[in-house]
């Protein structure tokens, strides 16, 4: 038991850091797409995207958008609390469902602020929604993130493993939108940054959980 607040001492210490680190991340990359500072960049990794087509890798990305997309996160957010709330952790179960509910609702606010235009898409194929921040990319770190963690910290998969999740699964949903040519590079930027703000939050959520189901009655 001498070793539950050094070891929660450092949980929060990275829950705070994460989330001021993304927070100041998607108030930078927001910043620079309200005042249009993001335009040369973007028009940059657009042009070497639509360069660099291939039909394999189109196939592929299209494969990554499908499942990664808000109900494919939706979906893991649900298989994730069902586990653990077999497993026991009922509350925390709760708080994994409430990630995806609050991030939809996130993301759409914001997207509904910034009003920015889609680029124009393959074959002239634009989604019927504003483009900053990414869904997809907002969902899939908020989701992972928080599953990677409470995971870990739960002992159901190992430190690597937890990594390799939380950011490869985001890490290719938000490439994929790029290279299909239905979002800027810089709405995956902010996407990525406030979904893994709210991880950092329901990460907080769980580190308050946590402490008090270890703490003596």
């Amino acid at each position: 038991m001498r070793q539950w607040p050094q070891r929660f001492s450092w949980a929060w210490i990275i829950v705070v850091l994460v989330g001021t680190a993304s927070l100041l991340a998607f108030a930078k990359v927001g910043a620079d797409v309200f005042t249009h500072k993001s335009t040369s960049f973007d028009s940059a990794v657009q042009a070497w995207s639509m360069a660099h087509q291939k039909s394999g890798l189109h196939a592929v990305s299209m494969w990554i958008t499908t499942i990664g997309g808000v109900m494919g996160m939706r979906l893991l957010a649900v298989a994730g609390a069902v586990f653990l709330w077999f497993r026991g952790h009922r509350r925390v179960a709760a708080g994994v469902l409430l990630v995806p509910i609050v991030t939809v609702r996130l993301f759409e606010f914001m997207k509904g602020i910034y009003a920015r235009p889609r680029p124009g898409g393959l074959a002239g194929h634009v989604e019927n929604s504003f483009a900053f921040p990414s869904g997809h990319a907002t969902m899939s770190a908020a989701v992972c993130c928080t599953l990677a963690y409470v995971f870990w910290r739960e002992g159901f998969i190992g430190r690597w493993t937890a990594l390799v999740f939380a950011v490869l699964v985001p890490l290719l949903v938000g490439l994929s939108r790029v290279y299909l040519n239905v979002h800027w590079a810089t709405d995956v930027l902010g996407g990525w940054s406030i979904g893994l703000f709210v991880a950092a939050l329901s990460a907080a959520l769980y580190n308050h959980h946590r402490r008090r189901r270890a703490t003596p009655r």
